[in-house]
């Protein structure tokens, strides 16, 4: 964890519900951001930001399918794993700056 901002901004990222759900469906299983849309009954432009937030903090990753069929280039994602683990302590040298513990 770098700092009190990237904590505050990782929270605000998890604290959203359908996140939660895309990182439960891309852990069951890799997918193409138009299944993940489907299978959440969501638009494709909403479920492409969720998935950028949660790419840009590094939760979930995607990489070219090299076995489509069409002109268009997809991504499947797939969840990087994780942990966090959030203490009061951790939170105290965060907001010190203190990182390096």
């Amino acid at each position: 964890m770098e700092n009190l901002d990237w904590l505050i901004r990782t929270m605000k990222v998890l604290s959203n519900p359908v996140r939660l759900k895309i990182i439960a469906s891309l852990q069951r299983e890799p997918k193409h951001i138009y299944a993940l849309a489907k299978e959440l009954g969501l638009s494709y432009p909403l479920v492409h930001l969720y998935l950028q937030s949660l790419e840009d903090l590094g939760i979930v990753k995607g990489r070219i399918d090299e076995s489509k069929t069409d002109e268009r280039e997809r991504k499947i994602y797939s969840v990087v794993p994780f942990q966090i683990s959030i203490t009061p302590e951790l939170i105290e040298k965060l907001e010190r700056g203190d990182v390096n513990e």
